[in-house]
């Protein structure tokens, strides 16, 4: 439905201005039909919509620009043996716990057995940050095109086709340079990890690998090992093509930290004129939600950086330059707040009015998420906000000693059926018994007899990340015998991901607690 959203605009436009009180025209058709001073006239056709006064920050959804969402269940990873040299190095299974048994085996049996209610307890997560799009979609049967969030990977925004090609794991050279290349034409985008790991490490090669796709649309992930020259060889082949293009680079400094005790040299790339965005990888080795992701950009920012990037430049990494990324394929769609853009929305309490709004975002934990819009309608609030949103089919849920309402199960999609409480029983269920869980996953593949990609075949998810040391075992379905499921993961930042964290001994990463204090 129609309807006024009113509070402080922060709207992330080109000319970054603040409506202080500014008003938020959600269109029916799930559009920003305008954003205006709260004092000027409303649009035709509002005269009669709801009006909600916020009484907070309104401002563009968070898009979290890199994740894996079929590990998102799974808590954080305490391996034996970082840092790591570089990506291929994790499974090795040489001490424990090892990823087989720790990552893979766990996610397998959940992405089979339980996928609706694996992709929503995940959306849910990243709901709770104010994401409304999110990066990173399992491989499955038949495309989920994301039951709450955008998923970017599956998105057809504008013109009803798939216009982003997506790879977690390297491609050969021979497939980048005559399969992805020329499809980089300016009408679509490349999502691709490139030189995971450590400085100086082999896996630099794989720049090499990518030079003919360092194209306008190319988002690059990670870039760990990456230096400043590769970086301004980067935005030169980029602005040869368009100078009013830039790459874009994707920065899990958490992950990178907590894998390989080093981060991307952003400031660098920044520096070679390249846009930087945030992603909260996954949850074995990532913050919760890209919220969480924003405050440890921050501490790296002030402790590691000398602060070369402002405040507002880091809420940039998580709204307008994602936004801008994705532009090549979707057009300016999400990310910044104006006339025509897509109605995704967060809403968040003003915390500390003493400080500007782009401090506010930063320092802003779940307990400040108030409602959160993706296409026009809300889908997790207080429940005030969501009741006055006209969110129907809601459950309630609480989030840091505070409820809230989340709509999960929709109707009018017969393939999303279960309701909050019933993801959590179908994943419990997994939980109690993953052997027998694992094999009649495998029973109703066999029962089904079809093939997979035929749109009627069940719904299942596949991991987009390294198998491990299952071999075999994979191959024939041999689930460990005594395999267990870790208890899901919370959905907020909890003591005991803290006392993880502080277990790992990183030193960039003992500061995030301070924000949750």
């Amino acid at each position: 439905m129609a309807l006024v959203l009113r509070g402080t605009v922060v709207t992330f436009d080109d000319d970054h201005r603040i409506l202080d009180p500014g008003a938020v025209y959600v269109g029916d058709d799930g559009r920003l039909a305008a954003v205006r001073s709260a004092g000027q006239d409303p649009p035709a056709g509002f005269s009669g919509a709801p009006r909600i006064d916020t009484d907070g920050l309104i401002l563009p959804g968070l898009i979290d620009l890199h994740n894996h969402l079929g590990y998102n269940t799974l808590p954080l990873w305490e391996a034996v043996g970082v840092p790591y040299l570089h990506h291929d190095r994790w499974v090795k299974e040489d001490e424990p716990p090892d990823y087989s048994t720790s990552i893979t085996w766990p996610a397998k049996v959940l992405q089979q057995a339980a996928p609706e209610a694996l992709v929503k307890y995940v959306e849910v997560k990243a709901l709770i940050g104010g994401t409304t799009a999110i990066q990173g979609a399992p491989h499955s049967t038949r495309p989920v095109d994301g039951w709450l969030l955008r998923i970017v990977d599956n998105e057809k925004l504008p013109s009803g086709t798939d216009m982003v090609m997506t790879a977690a794991l390297q491609l050969d050279a021979d497939e980048l340079r005559d399969k992805r290349a020329d499809k980089l034409d300016g009408t679509r985008v490349l999502i691709y990890h490139v030189a995971e790991g450590r400085r100086g490490s082999t896996v630099h090669d794989e720049f090499e690998d990518l030079e003919p796709c360092l194209k306008p649309g190319l988002i690059g992930v990670h870039s760990t090992a990456l230096t400043a020259a590769d970086f301004a060889m980067w935005q030169d082949a980029v602005a040869t093509v368009n100078r009013a293009e830039q790459g874009t680079v994707v920065w899990s400094p958490f992950s990178n930290y907590w894998l390989y005790h080093e981060t991307t040299n952003v400031v660098e790339a920044d520096k070679k004129g390249l846009r930087i965005a945030l992603g909260s990888d996954w949850s074995p080795s990532g913050t919760k939600h890209v919220l969480g992701e924003l405050k440890v950009a921050d501490a790296v920012n002030r402790r590691e950086l000398g602060g070369h990037f402002s405040d507002r430049e880091l809420c940039d990494m998580v709204t307008a330059n994602p936004g801008d990324a994705l532009a090549t394929a979707w057009g300016p769609h999400v990310g910044r707040l104006r006339r025509g853009s897509a109605a995704d929305l967060l809403v968040l309490e003003r915390h500390d009015p003493a400080q500007d709004v782009y401090r506010n975002l930063i320092d802003a934990t779940e307990r400040h998420v108030r409602l959160v819009l993706v296409r026009g309608r809300p889908f997790y609030g207080t429940p005030g906000l969501m009741t006055a949103a006209g969110a129907t089919h809601t459950d309630t849920l609480t989030v840091a000693g505070l409820k809230r309402r989340v709509a999960v199960r929709q109707p009018d999609r017969s393939d999303a059926e279960l309701d909050w409480p019933g993801v959590k029983r179908a994943l419990e269920k997994v939980r109690t018994d993953p052997v027998a869980a694992w094999r009649a996953a495998q029973d109703a593949l066999a029962d089904w007899g079809g093939p997979l990609d035929d749109p009627e075949a069940p719904l299942v998810l596949f991991g987009d990340m390294p198998e491990g040391d299952t071999g075999a075992m994979a191959a024939a379905g041999e689930v460990p015998p005594d395999l267990v499921v870790p208890r899901l993961d919370p959905l907020t930042h909890d003591a005991a991901y803290f006392a993880a964290v502080a277990r790992s001994g990183v030193p960039e990463l003992q500061h995030l607690a301070g924000y949750y204090a």
